[in-house]
C-alpha cells in the first residue's frame, strides 16, 4: 500500500484540502521559452495555506519562488510563457475557471501581492492619490467617489503614513520605506482580502524599517485574520513570522514542514546546508560555511536529483540518475521532503 500525505498518495507534489484552507495550489508548472527551447522555471509546485496562517517560501535566487507567486495570482509572465496547474483554489473557487474580468476582480480583491521594489511598483507619472483611487474604484464598490480620499487617508494611517495633504504627491516624493507602507495599504484596500502574497517585501529596506514593516504585517494578520505567503532570503524572518515553510530548489519543492521542525530537524540536505550557512552569535571563530556550486541552469535537463552536485550527503549513482519523490518525513505526518535519505533507513550507496 502506498504511503499517504494528508490523504493524497506520497511521491507527488500535491496538497490536500483541509477545513481551514483558504488557498490550495497543486501541480503548478511554469515554462519559459528561450531560443525556441522550453525552460521549466517551476515544476509541479504545490502549496496549502490556512486562514490566518503565514507560510514562508525560501530558497536561493533562481529557485522559482517569485515566478510561482506571480503565476498563482495570474500575472503576465511573458508572451511565450506557459502556465499550467491541476488546481489553483481560493476559498473554494478554482481560479483557472474564471473569466478575465472575474480574475481581475480577484487580483487585489481577495488575493493581492506586495512586490520587492516599491519604487518601480508605482507609476511615476501619476500621483499616489490617483493610483489609490483606481484600486478603490475596482475593489470597493461600497464607497462613493466622494468617499475615496477619506478612505485612502484612513488606510494610510493604518500603515503609519499621514496622508493629509499628500495625495497629490508623486512616488518620488516619498522614501523607499514610505512607499513600501503605501504599497501594503494599497494591497490591503479590499474588505474581501483573504490572502496576501509578499515577495521579498523587506529585502531592500534597512533593518529599522524592516522591523516596522514586519510588525505591520503581523498586525494586519492579527486584525484581519489574513493568510500570507512570505518569500524571503532571510531565515531569521522566517523563524520570526512563519508557521510553515516551503523550501524550493531549481524550480521544485524539496521540503515542507512546520517552522519549528524545519529549524530543529531539517530533513532535506539542501535545507540542512542553508541553515548551516546562517551566522550564529556569538561567533566562535573560523570561516563561515558556504555552500559550494550554484543553482543549476534550468535549460539543462538533470536525470537525477537537482541538488546532487552540491549535496554534502551524496549517495552515489542513485542521486545522479533517479529523481527523488516527496515522501513523508519522520518528524511529522504532514511534512514531506524530496530526498532518497527520507522515508526510512539510509539506502545503500550505488556507485
Amino acid at each position: 500500500m502506498s504511503q499517504q500525505v494528508n490523504g493524497r498518495p506520497a511521491g507527488g507534489a500535491t496538497t490536500a484540502p483541509s477545513q481551514d484552507e483558504v488557498l490550495r495550489v497543486n501541480g503548478l508548472t511554469v515554462t519559459y521559452r528561450s531560443r525556441g527551447r522550453p525552460v521549466p522555471a517551476v515544476k509541479r509546485f504545490a502549496l496549502s495555506v490556512g486562514r490566518g496562517e503565514v507560510v514562508g517560501l525560501v530558497g536561493e535566487s533562481g529557485s522559482g519562488k517569485s515566478t510561482a507567486l506571480k503565476a498563482i495570482l495570474g500575472l503576465r509572465l511573458g508572451t511565450e510563457t506557459e502556465v499550467k496547474a491541476d488546481e489553483i483554489v481560493l476559498d473554494g473557487v478554482d481560479l483557472r475557471s474564471l473569466s478575465a474580468e472575474q480574475a481581475r476582480r480577484i487580483r487585489g480583491g481577495q488575493m493581492s501581492m506586495i512586490f520587492q521594489d516599491p519604487i518601480n511598483s508605482f507609476n511615476p507619472s501619476w500621483t499616489i492619490g490617483s493610483q489609490f483611487r483606481r484600486v478603490l474604484a475596482l475593489h470597493r464598490p461600497d464607497l462613493s467617489r466622494s468617499e475615496y480620499d477619506d478612505e485612502i487617508i484612513r488606510l494610510l494611517a493604518g500603515v503609519g503614513i499621514d496622508g493629509r495633504g499628500k495625495l497629490k504627491s508623486y512616488p518620488f516624493q516619498f522614501s523607499q520605506g514610505q512607499l513600501q507602507r503605501i504599497m501594503i495599504a494599497v494591497a490591503c484596500a479590499s474588505k474581501d482580502l483573504r490572502v496576501l502574497l509578499a515577495d521579498e517585501a523587506t529585502t531592500s529596506l534597512d533593518v529599522t524599517i524592516e522591523a516596522q514593516v514586519l510588525e505591520l504585517l503581523r498586525s494586519l494578520r492579527r486584525e484581519r485574520n489574513l493568510a500570507m505567503v512570505l518569500v524571503t532570503h532571510d531565515l531569521s524572518v522566517v523563524a520570526e513570522m512563519c508557521d510553515k515553510v516551503v523550501v524550493m530548489y531549481a524550480g521544485e519543492v524539496v521540503e515542507v514542514a512546520n517552522v519549528y521542525d524545519l529549524f530543529e530537524r531539517p530533513q532535506h540536505p539542501y535545507t540542512q546546508q542553508l541553515l548551516k550557512a546562517v551566522p550564529h552569535f556569538p561567533h566562535t571563530g573560523g570561516r563561515l560555511y558556504a555552500m559550494r556550486g550554484a543553482v543549476p541552469r534550468l535549460d539543462q535537463p538533470i536525470a537525477g536529483c537537482t541538488f546532487a552536485a552540491r549535496c554534502d550527503r551524496h549517495l552515489g549513482s542513485i542521486c545522479d540518475t533517479v529523481p527523488p519523490e516527496l515522501r513523508p518525513t519522520a518528524t511529522d505526518g504532514t511534512a514531506v521532503a524530496a530526498c532518497h535519505l527520507v522515508g526510512g533507513a539510509e539506502p545503500a550507496r550505488k556507485d
